[in-house]
C-alpha cells in the first residue's frame, strides 16, 4: 500500500484521505551534522519512521519538510534558515494547503532538536486564527525509543543519529571524513549567564556532539523498529481522538463572543 503524498495518484490519494482524514508531516531541517553525516538527516530520519508506521497505521505522509528552526546553525555551510516572520508563514500555508486537500487532523512528527520550542509556540499561535483542522506535534522517537540504552551520551550527529542514518541510507554517511577526538564533550557551558541565543554554540561550535564511531545498522534497526511503533500507536490515537476537536471548536465560539463584545 502506497500512502507518500508523492507518490499517490488522485484516487488513492482521495480515497485514503477521506478514511482516514489525517495527514503527517515529518519536519526536520538542512543543517550540518559533522563531517560524516548529510545535511538532511533529522527531515530524512522523521519522514521514514513517519513513512513505516504509516505502512501500519495508514494516512497520508507529507514529503519531508526540511525548513525548521535554524538560527543557531545559520554560521554553517549547508544551512537552510528562514527568518522568524518567514518561518511561521510558509508552515501556515503548508497546513493551510493540506488542510484544503480534505484532512481534518495533521501530525507533525519532528525530527530536529531545534525546532521543539519553535513548534510549541506555533501550536499556541494557532489559538488566534480559527482553521479547519486540528493540529497534533510530537518528537520522531517516544518512549519506546526513550527505553534504548546507548553506548555513549551525545546529542547530535552522534551514536543515535548515526545509526539511524545507518539504518536508512547507508550509502549518504561518510565515516572517514569524521575527524573529531571522541568522546566530543560541551566547550563553554553558558547556563550561569541565564539564557542566551549562543548557548548550543557555545558547547558544540563545530556542531556534532557525542561518539558517532560507536554507531552500527543493527542499533539504527533497533532504534528505528522502536520509533515506528511508537508513531504507529500515536497515530492511530490521534485519528481516533475527539477531544481536541471538540474543545478547539469550544475554544473558537468563546474566542468569537470575546472578540464581539469588544
Amino acid at each position: 500500500m502506497e500512502v507518500r503524498w508523492e507518490y499517490l495518484t488522485p484516487t488513492d490519494f482521495k480515497a485514503l484521505a477521506k478514511n482516514e482524514g489525517l495527514c503527517v508531516l515529518p519536519i526536520g531541517s538542512l543543517e550540518r551534522h559533522g563531517e560524516h553525516l548529510p545535511f538532511g538527516t533529522d527531515g530524512l530520519t522523521a519522514h521514514e519512521i513517519s513513512y513505516r508506521a504509516a505502512l501500519r497505521e495508514p494516512c497520508v505522509v507529507f514529503p519531508p519538510y526540511w525548513f525548521g528552526q535554524l538560527h543557531e546553525a545559520s554560521c554553517f555551510t549547508g544551512t537552510i534558515n528562514f527568518s522568524t516572520t518567514l518561518l511561521l508563514q510558509v508552515l501556515e500555508t503548508v497546513l493551510d494547503q493540506i488542510a484544503n486537500n480534505g484532512f481534518k487532523k495533521i501530525l507533525m512528527i519532528n525530527g530536529h532538536g531545534g525546532n521543539n520550542n519553535f513548534l510549541q509556540y506555533f501550536a499556541m499561535s494557532q489559538c488566534e486564527r480559527e482553521v479547519d483542522y486540528t493540529l497534533y506535534i510530537s518528537p520522531a522517537r517516544g518512549e519506546r525509543s526513550k527505553l534504548i540504552k546507548w553506548e555513549t551520551e551525545g546529542g547530535h550527529a552522534d551514536e543515535l543519529e548515526t545509526s539511524f542514518m545507518m539504518a536508512i541510507a547507508p550509502e549518504a554517511i561518510k565515516m572517514e571524513y569524521h575527524k573529531y577526538a571522541e568522546p566530543i564533550l560541551p566547550k563553554y557551558d553558558t547556563s550561569l549567564l541565564g539564557y542566551t541565543g549562543y548557548w548550543w554554540y557555545a558547547k558544540y561550535p563545530e556542531h556534532i556532539a557525542g561518539t558517532p564511531s560507536k554507531a552500527t545498522a543493527e542499533k539504527g534497526e533497533k532504534a528505528m523498529e522502536a520509533a515506528v511503533q511508537d508513531t504507529a500507536d500515536l497515530i492511530r490515537r490521534v485519528k481516533e481522538d475527539t477531544l481536541v476537536p471538540k474543545l478547539q471548536q469550544e475554544f473558537y465560539a468563546r474566542y468569537r463572543r470575546v472578540k464581539n463584545a469588544e
